[in-house]
């Protein structure tokens, strides 16, 4: 087990107490990338295009969306993209979905993610809420808009880790000097439009494709057990991102109906050592749903 100099060792201690209390990054910082990334796999993004309703008509659906795996070098964005986090925490996300509809041929959407715990990452009361209506439909082509946003965030040890804390203090593997487990919470917090396109045609196959556009207001509640004290601090970001999506629809039955779909979110990063890292975040999605 390698010791750090003194020097570093000295600049690493003092590290935590600068990094106490409120603190506001730019979106393309490593923090604020970071918080945008997982902000992006929990983003409410619609699971099928806006389509004619009956007032009443009720469905429920589930959905497990993938979440790609980070490099060491994407994880160093602790410190201005200096000090190693862990964020590979749950490699999936899911949501169950209730629709029903309203009169003017809209369609009032209500989901949560259940607080399962994964590799210490737990949902924390992320819920989410939707308001969509077709605006054109002919022989060949659907277009719908779809209102969205999502409250609430998830709760794991990014600073402190499993295995960061292994090693002894102020390690190369435990720079921070963590001393246990910390109890960190990102907020995921967002709102958007998602205009939608769909291509009509006699199959039980219908394809289609979406643009949203969401404004996020991120933060994450740092709390971590260290050696010199407990750090706590709030770090802060905003801004605003754009994701392109497309996917298909299959009616397996009357009432039944299977969704796939990828979505492709680009993010910017500035980091103080420039790598050839994909800092975009890219997933899979499918879901199942249920008509009454």
């Amino acid at each position: 087990m390698m010791k750090l100099k003194p020097t570093v060792l000295a600049l690493f201690t003092l590290f935590p107490c600068l990094t106490y209390g409120d603190q506001t990054v730019d979106l393309d910082s490593p923090e604020g990338w970071a918080m945008a990334f997982m902000t992006a796999s929990a983003q409410n993004l619609g699971q099928s295009p806006p389509h004619s309703l009956n007032s009443r008509d009720i469905s429920i659906s589930a959905e497990l969306s993938s979440i790609p795996r980070l490099t060491k070098e994407q994880q160093r964005i602790g410190f201005g993209g200096f000090k190693d986090e862990d964020l590979n925490k749950s490699p999936v996300f899911g949501r169950l979905r209730a629709n029903i509809g309203l009169p003017w041929n809209l369609d009032a959407e209500i989901s949560w993610t259940p607080p399962l715990q994964i590799n210490d990452s737990k949902p924390d009361h992320l819920w989410g809420a939707a308001l969509s209506k077709p605006l054109l439909n002919n022989e060949k082509i659907s277009i719908g808009l779809r209102l969205f946003l999502l409250r609430g965030g998830v709760t794991a040890s990014v600073t402190c880790s499993a295995d960061t804390i292994k090693f002894a203090p102020y390690t190369l593997e435990n720079t921070a000097g963590c001393l246990g487990l910390s109890g960190d919470k990102l907020q995921m917090d967002h709102e958007g439009v998602e205009v939608f396109v769909s291509f009509n045609n006699s199959s039980a196959i219908l394809p289609w494709i979406s643009l949203a556009s969401s404004n996020i207001d991120n933060s994450v509640k740092i709390d971590a057990p260290l050696e010199v004290g407990r750090e706590r601090a709030t770090i802060y970001s905003s801004g605003s991102i754009q994701t392109f999506s497309f996917g298909f629809n299959y009616d397996i039955s009357e009432n039944w109906r299977f969704n796939a779909s990828s979505s492709y979110t680009p993010l910017d990063v500035q980091r103080p050592n420039d790598n050839s890292d994909n800092d975009n975040f890219w997933n899979v999605r499918v879901g199942i749903t249920t008509r009454f």
